[in-house]
């Protein structure tokens, strides 16, 4: 039993992927999501005694060994060694000249002894009497079954007219041995019926194909729909904490993969289960036809399958290595097209060339090794399957000779036996075909099998919500290892109080903002909405009192109603009150199609600053009773930044702001200070000022 390949999705989980193989082959079937959502991603992920909690709280005892790339032998695979001094792998299988590893960033790979010493990090973690489990038995996600039974009836009708082609196609051969035997006079031959005949069947087989094709398209259509709709929507409910650490190529390579999983899954499964039913058909006629030939057959079907089957094998250990890097040349032109300004302004251009071109270079090798590898396997099919008929017909002259079978059986059979080798082709095919979409499964479930946010929260809706917000000893970590972000905070916000976060980078503050606001679930403590707890609202029916602007000041490629609006129905005057309140008015209104001025993606066609005031109208359109600004006017001028926190302080709303200037939030109700995660003071401007605290020190430090 092999170690089930599941690659890391985030850039600091190679331990813990390391360690999701380990449990998934010798406790219990495991996958890399539930992990993660149990243990979390440190940001310099996880050393060896971690790991080592983390395979004892999953059934696995191991050990940690320093020992050199020699006497790694003796070791019991497979087990968990750190490689090149930053970097985890498992060791699968180790020979006199070859050791087979597992990246689980690159997949598996068999590289030479020296390699591998010069790589080994000389720390290991093995197993302890470890026995690889009981295999079980695949099954399908249930987001493929949920779209597999609402097209159940598309299916059945689907494979029902592809049976009746494959009857019509078995008329051929018998017609074709009429003909010819007719010319030796073995048999009467009618030419009006047998015309009529060929005729009958053409009309039939074409018309049953034209309705077959029409019934593959609309269900492939609706399967494409329902599955790539399912996972979009997946997609966008995931917390927030998913985005965090994943590249946008990545995320984009797993969604793109729902058409080749369609294809394989629907397509290749109905042609399957069809050749499967006329396999046993055709090997009845074929026998009928002629036994000995029928013998010839059998063995030339057995070569072809063991040629089909090592040329899946050879494929899928090369598929499974091309797909990362295929991942990560999308990540790579992905993050070029969106750092192009940093790319030029650092003159960088020559060295990310480079870093593209050598993944791109490994991905050639890859291509080219599938190629050689189909030239010798699928050309022996191909080759085998073209002179079939030629071998049947010198076999089948001598049968001829002692008059075993007619001149027009050997044309029938032939026929007959291409038809019952093609399905055999098909068949070996589709068994390639699902390794490879295994690969591609494995790799969308990691969207599909993550908890969604609302999982972690209840279903009460909030109404009439005032704006205030409790804390009670609220703590947070990323990860079960990571130390706490934020630690022990008790605070109590009442309506339409105005309350800034202010602390050194690190601190906690923009943390503590974004559990306020429901973006991360906190570790320990409560968080009251109006008296309710967070974790027993409606997630969505409560954003849609509140307001969330973050750093990251994203826009869509759209008019400037389009990303202030963002699909919801508001009035003109609502808008152009938001629009006013950010300080967005001149600069809409200078353009002569105000409003619906197109903006481009990522906002690249405007300014820092007027990409945070758009994030700012977008956010006090919708009314909210409560708002959370995470340093919104980072990147306005002073007067535009004056304008624009006067406006939202006179607003009858709670507002809460992570700050950076301490100019601006000299006029807010309360000013908490953190550093370290802890709340060191709290206070208005002017008592904080009088303590000569730390909060002194950052004022006097930042004018």
């Amino acid at each position: 039993m092999k170690v089930r390949f599941q690659q890391q999705c985030e850039h600091s989980e190679c331990g813990l992927a390391c360690a999701a193989m380990i449990i998934d082959f010798f406790a219990k079937k495991t996958k890399l999501t539930y992990l993660r959502e149990k243990y979390g991603v440190p940001n310099g992920g996880y050393n060896l005694l971690q790991l080592k909690t983390v395979l004892s709280e999953n059934g696995v005892d191991s050990r940690a060994v320093k020992t050199d790339g020699l006497d790694v032998e003796t070791l019991p695979v497979p087990f968990i060694a750190f490689w090149k001094k930053r970097h985890f792998i498992i060791v699968e299988k180790i020979t006199r000249e070859k050791v087979v590893i597992i990246d689980p960033s690159n997949g598996r790979k068999t590289i030479g002894r020296q390699e591998f010493q010069s790589n080994y990090s000389q720390i290991a973690l093995y197993v302890l009497n470890g026995r690889h489990r009981k295999i079980q038995i695949p099954r399908l996600h249930y987001v493929i079954k949920n779209n597999i039974r609402r097209n159940k009836g598309l299916l059945f009708a689907t494979l029902l007219i592809s049976m009746i082609v494959q009857v019509l196609s078995l008329a051929i051969p018998y017609i074709t041995q009429q003909v010819i035997d007719s010319f030796e006079g073995t048999d009467s031959f009618n030419p009006r019926v047998i015309v009529l005949s060929v005729f009958l069947v053409f009309i039939c087989y074409f018309f049953s194909n034209f309705v077959r094709t029409r019934v593959i398209t609309i269900m492939q259509t609706s399967f494409d729909k329902g599955f790539l709709g399912d996972t979009i929507e997946r997609l966008l409910h995931l917390p927030y904490s998913y985005f965090v650490n994943r590249s946008k190529g990545e995320i984009i390579y797993r969604i793109n993969s729902n058409s080749y999983i369609r294809q394989i899954l629907v397509d290749q499964m109905m042609e399957l289960a069809i050749d499967l039913f006329f396999f046993f058909i055709y090997l009845f006629a074929m026998i009928l036809y002629s036994p000995k030939l029928s013998l010839v057959t059998l063995i030339i079907a057995g070569i072809l399958c063991i040629s089909s089957f090592a040329n899946a094998k050879v494929n899928y250990k090369i598929q499974q290595n091309e797909i990362v890097v295929v991942t990560k040349s999308q990540d790579l032109v992905n993050e070029l097209i969106n750092n192009v300004f940093t790319i030029k302004s650092t003159n960088s251009q020559k060295n990310i060339f480079n870093k593209w071109k050598e993944n791109f270079d490994k991905q050639v090798e890859y291509e080219k090794s599938r190629a050689n590898c189909n030239s010798v396997f699928s050309n022996l099919s191909q080759s085998i399957y073209s002179f079939y008929p030629l071998l049947i017909i010198l076999v089948g002259y001598f049968l001829v000779s002692k008059e075993e079978v007619t001149l027009g059986g050997i044309i029938a059979f032939c026929t007959i036996g291409q038809s019952f080798i093609r399905p055999i082709l098909t068949i070996m095919n589709s068994y390639a075909q699902l390794l490879m979409v295994k690969l591609y499964i494995d790799r969308l479930v990691d969207i599909l099998d993550t908890p969604d946010e609302a999982s972690f929260t209840g279903d009460k809706k909030i109404d009439n919500y005032s704006g205030e917000i409790e804390l009670n000893n609220i703590s947070y970590k990323y990860s079960s290892f990571s130390p706490f972000a934020v630690s022990d905070i008790s605070l109590r916000i009442k309506s339409g109080q105005k309350i800034a976060i202010v602390g050194e980078s690190g601190s906690g503050k923009s943390t503590l903002l974004k559990v306020m606001s429901g973006l991360y679930q906190p570790t320990s403590g409560t968080i009251l909405y109006d008296k309710k707890d967070i974790r027993d609202l409606d997630i969505y029916n409560m954003r849609e009192k509140i307001g969330i602007v973050l750093q990251e000041s994203m826009l869509f490629n759209g008019s400037f109603r389009d990303n202030i609006c963002m699909g919801r129905d508001y009035t003109d005057e609502k808008i152009s009150y938001s629009i006013k309140a950010s300080k967005l008015d001149e600069l809409v209104y200078s353009f002569p199609l105000g409003l619906d001025t197109m903006i481009s993606e990522g906002g690249q066609n405007l300014s820092g600053g007027q990409r945070q005031r758009v994030a700012i109208a977008r956010t006090i359109v919708s009314d909210p009773k409560a708002i959370f600004l995470d340093e919104p006017t980072s990147a306005l001028d002073n007067e535009s930044e004056k304008i624009v926190m006067e406006n939202l302080i006179k607003m009858n709303i709670t507002m809460v702001v992570a700050a950076h200037r301490l100019s601006t939030i000299e006029k807010f109700d309360k000013i908490i200070v953190m550093d370290k995660g802890r709340i060191v003071e709290i206070g208005r401007h002017d008592e904080l000022l009088k303590q000569n605290g730390y909060y002194a020190r950052l004022y006097n430090a930042n004018g």
